[in-house]
């Protein structure tokens, strides 16, 4: 008897079929009936399942590529292949989720009383309570790292969201790049003196620079965030390695794992983002895979950056 055909047109691809797993839990955040705060929590919910999704899956398929492997998945699409569809994809999804938390979610908590504001929007008697926050909370933990020849790119840590700033000083030829990280360690939705008003933490530091960079001209502002490779590589059972120390290991030197994706927030000045892609792909521990960061991997946002919080 001969044995059936079996062709690759009869598998879904593992990666993409993900993604649309993920798209379910945006259909729920879209789905009017699902209660409020609820949508909240399921748009939150596909941006962290989407941060896991580039660091194993995405940057996997990127590795494969930098190493030339040819063979395809069981749907006959190559590691290129996969990797251009998921672009496709993704973008699709993330331009849904922006409109449904800014043109849907986020009006309809503002009708219940419930607002997220810009510093800028606040009424004198609420940036009052503002600044003392700023002045007793945030600035202590602030350590902005300028860029120039002295002073090397900072590390930037995983998921970690960022001010990239320049600022300008009558001493200097042209401006300069500055790094300040918004610190995990503090709220990132600061509550104002009105009941469920609340402030980006990232809009209360971008607000306060001048206190950072005293004396210098603050020519621009704009938040950036990147994801790294963070896969770990357990041996077989029997392999005689100490799992432990191995794991260990591993969690150590991922934190240098090259950068797999650069989210930008909307209106960064070219030069500020070429910069930033120059900057980080040259990043990467010793055994990390070389591979260069483009443009392709560079995702602009209208809104929020880091939506899990």
């Amino acid at each position: 008897m001969t044995a059936p055909v079996v062709t690759s047109s009869l598998y879904l691809n593992r990666e993409l079929s993900w993604l649309e797993f993920n798209a379910r839990v945006l259909n729920e955040a879209e789905d009017a009936r699902t209660p409020l705060l609820e949508r909240l929590k399921f748009l939150s919910i596909f941006s962290t399942n989407l941060d896991e999704f580039y660091m194993v899956r995405v940057a996997g398929l990127r590795r494969q590529v930098a190493a030339g492997v040819l063979a395809t998945s069981a749907d006959g699409m190559s590691a290129q292949a996969q990797l251009d569809a998921i672009e496709v994809r993704v973008r699709e999804l993330a331009a849904r989720q922006q409109r449904c938390l800014h043109g849907e979610v986020l009006p309809a908590l503002a009708e219940r009383g419930v607002k997220l504001v810009r510093y800028h929007e606040l009424p004198a008697e609420d940036r009052v309570g503002i600044d003392a926050f700023f002045e007793r909370e945030v600035f202590p933990v602030l350590t902005p790292l300028a860029v120039d020849p002295g002073h090397p790119f900072p590390y930037i840590s995983n998921l970690s969201l960022s001010l990239a700033v320049e600022i300008n000083d009558p001493d200097w030829e042209g401006s300069r790049f500055a790094r300040v990280k918004v610190p995990k360690s503090l709220p990132r939705w600061v509550p104002t003196s009105t009941p469920y008003v609340f402030v980006p933490l990232e809009d209360v530091i971008s607000a306060h620079l001048g206190e950072l960079f005293q004396g210098m001209q603050i020519l621009g502002c704009h938040a950036f965030r990147i994801t790294r490779y963070s896969d770990l590589d357990v041996p077989a059972p029997d392999e005689p390695d100490d799992l432990l120390a191995m794991i260990e290991e591993q969690l150590f030197q991922r934190r240098f794992g090259e950068v797999v994706r650069l989210e930008v927030q909307e209106g960064m000045p070219a030069h500020v983002r070429a910069l930033l892609q120059e900057e980080l792909r040259e990043e990467g521990g010793e055994d990390a895979v070389e591979i260069p960061l483009t443009e392709r991997e560079v995702e602009t946002v209208s809104g929020l950056l880091d939506l899990g919080d």
